[in-house]
C-alpha cells in the first residue's frame, strides 16, 4: 500500500489525469517549454519585412539588420495545494474489509488529485485568457507581465460599427484585423478567435454573417458553439469563468470581446519552472528542466494522517504580441 504514496507514482498519476477543458491553452499555448530556472526570461520578437536583393556569385552575403528583440524577465508563479487524508478516513475505509483497502485508498487519492488538478488547470487557463488581453495577472489583479498592447490591438467599436447595429459588417472588421496581424507577423497560416457570449450573439444575429454560415454551418454553430470558418477564422464561443477573491463569478473572456489570434509557431508558449521541493527529481537546483506537475505525500502525526500535495509553476507567454487583436465589439 505504501507504493500508492511514492512521489514518482503520484507525480506520474497526476500528469496522466484528463484535464478540464482548457480551450485557450489548447488552441494558442500548446507549445510547452520546460525551463531550468525559476527566473523566466523570453524574447519578444519583431520581424523585419525587408526583402533581399539578388547578388552575384562573386559578391559577399548581405549584412542585414537584426530582427528586434526585447527580453522580458519575471519570477515564475508558484501554485501549490495540499489535502489531508486522516486516519479516521482510513478507518472508515477499513470497515469495508482489509483486502479492499488498497483499492479504496487508491480511489480516494485519485479523487483528491483530480480535484487539485482541476483547480490547477483552471488557474492555467485563467492566465492564458488574461495573456490575450495584453497582461498576465493573478487572482488579486496583480500584474505579473504587461505586454503594452498598442491601441490598434485593442480597438473599441462605436456607433454603427458595433456588431449589434444593423449597419455593421463584422467580416469587414475581422479581415482588417487579419491584415493588421499579418503585416506585423509575416505569413500567418491559421487563424483562431474567441468570442464572448454577447459578441457571439451579435455575430449570429448579423444579417451579413448569417448569409455566410446558415446553409453550411448552422448545425455546427448550434451544437458545438463555434463557427468553423468565418473569413478564414475558426471562431469559438467561450463561456469559461472563475470565482474571484470576493466570491463573484467572472468571465475569463469578457462577454463583449472578440479576440483574434494569428497562430504562428514561435509566437506562444507555456513555460514551466522547476518546483521548489527537494523530493522532486526535476526541482529547483537540480539542473534539469522543470516537470509540468509534481505531486508527493508525507505522514503527519497530529492529526494522524497523510498529506497529498500538487505543485506546478506555469506561465503562458507571448513571444510575438502583435499576433493578437483584442476588440470590444458590442
Amino acid at each position: 500500500m505504501d507504493n500508492l504514496f511514492q512521489t514518482r507514482s503520484l507525480t506520474a498519476a497526476v500528469n496522466l489525469i484528463n484535464p478540464v477543458p482548457t480551450i485557450v491553452l489548447d488552441q494558442v499555448f500548446g507549445r510547452k517549454l520546460r525551463q531550468l530556472s525559476p527566473r523566466f526570461a523570453w524574447d519578444v520578437q519583431s520581424v523585419s519585412d525587408r526583402v533581399l536583393k539578388s547578388i552575384s556569385a562573386a559578391e559577399p552575403a548581405q549584412v542585414a539588420a537584426m530582427d528586434g528583440y526585447n527580453t522580458i524577465t519575471c519570477d515564475a508563479p508558484r501554485f501549490a495545494e495540499k489535502r489531508l487524508i486522516t486516519a479516521s478516513d482510513l478507518s472508515a475505509m477499513r470497515g469495508f474489509g482489509q483486502a479492499a483497502l488498497p483499492e479504496l485508498l487508491k480511489e480516494r487519492i485519485g479523487r483528491e488529485q483530480a480535484q487539485m488538478r482541476r483547480k490547477m488547470d483552471l488557474t492555467r487557463e485563467f492566465m492564458a485568457a488574461k495573456a490575450l488581453t495584453g497582461q498576465i495577472i493573478d487572482d488579486t489583479g496583480t500584474v505579473l507581465v504587461d505586454y503594452n498592447f498598442a491601441a490598434s490591438q485593442t480597438p473599441v467599436l462605436t456607433g454603427t460599427n458595433l456588431w449589434t447595429d444593423a449597419a455593421s459588417d463584422p467580416l469587414k472588421n475581422i479581415r482588417a484585423w487579419k491584415k493588421q496581424i499579418a503585416q506585423a507577423m509575416g505569413n500567418v497560416s491559421n487563424w483562431v478567435a474567441f468570442a464572448g457570449s454577447d459578441a457571439m450573439d451579435a455575430l449570429l444575429n448579423n444579417t451579413k454573417v448569417l448569409e455566410l454560415i446558415k446553409y453550411t454551418q448552422g448545425g455546427e454553430v448550434a451544437n458545438d458553439g463555434r463557427i468553423a470558418n468565418l473569413g478564414g477564422v475558426a471562431v469559438f464561443e467561450y463561456f469559461g469563468s472563475y470565482v474571484d477573491a470576493a466570491g463573484n463569478r467572472q468571465d475569463l473572456i469578457p462577454a463583449d470581446a472578440f479576440i483574434l489570434v494569428g497562430q504562428v509557431d514561435d509566437a506562444f508558449a507555456e513555460l514551466f519552472a522547476p518546483v521548489v521541493d527537494f523530493e522532486s527529481e526535476f526541482g529547483a537546483g537540480s539542473g534539469k528542466p522543470g516537470e509540468v506537475f509534481f505531486a508527493k505525500s508525507w505522514k503527519t502525526d497530529d492529526p494522524s494522517g497523510r498529506w497529498l500535495k500538487l505543485e506546478a509553476r506555469p506561465l503562458p507567454v507571448l513571444m510575438r504580441p502583435d499576433a493578437i487583436v483584442h476588440a470590444t465589439v458590442v
